[in-house]
């Protein structure tokens, strides 16, 4: 604060009242200071004891603590390895429950052991589809292609069924025999 700010606030006091109001508030600011120093280096003291402090805790476990500490370390190991055992048995299962393979069956139970059953019904819905088309190919071999598969031996007789043996025989121009059909056949 200056004596133009004092001037500003109180314009008609002297320059005896300016100069007491300027030294009484450098020595309230001044006060202020000091005490706002002095809590500053008690924080820093107290961050600094409060670190050795936990350093001293750390440091003087127990036996039986340290022990403790271990085994809930261990605990939590094993309970991981359990875990991951569960889910590596559920894929097992499925992939001899459902004939399917290690991939699908990591498609289908997933790493938290739950099971995903839209991948499951696609992948038994593409088997299902894959063994209808395989029957079909199957059940189709050997048996012969209509008309022979398109390839017309006329000479070949040692296939043809007797009506088609008969009807062949009634339409060449063969002579024909005195029977019945012969009559109505020309």
């Amino acid at each position: 604060m200056t004596r133009n700010d004092v001037l500003k606030l109180f314009p008609e006091a002297t320059d005896d009242q300016i100069t007491n109001l300027l030294n009484q508030n450098n020595s309230e600011v001044a006060e202020e200071k000091n005490k706002a120093s002095l809590y500053k280096t008690k924080a820093d003291t107290a961050d600094d004891l409060q670190k050795q402090l936990d350093e001293l805790q750390a440091g003087n476990m127990t036996e039986l603590e340290k022990a403790n500490k271990a085994l809930e370390t261990a605990n939590q190991q094993i309970a991981k390895l359990q875990k991951d055992n569960a889910v590596r048995d559920l894929r097992e299962s499925a992939m001899s429950d459902f004939g399917i393979t290690a991939e699908q069956a990591k498609a289908v139970v997933k790493e938290d052991g739950s099971f995903d059953t839209a991948v499951l019904g696609k992948i038994m819905s593409d088997k299902e589809a894959n063994a209808i088309a395989e029957y079909e190919k199957n059940a189709l071999k050997g048996t012969p292609n209509p008309n022979n598969g398109g390839n017309n031996n006329d000479g070949d007789t040692g296939n043809k069924t007797n009506a088609e043996k008969i009807a062949e025989s009634l339409i060449s121009d063969t002579p024909k025999s005195n029977n019945i059909l012969s009559h109505y056949i020309q």
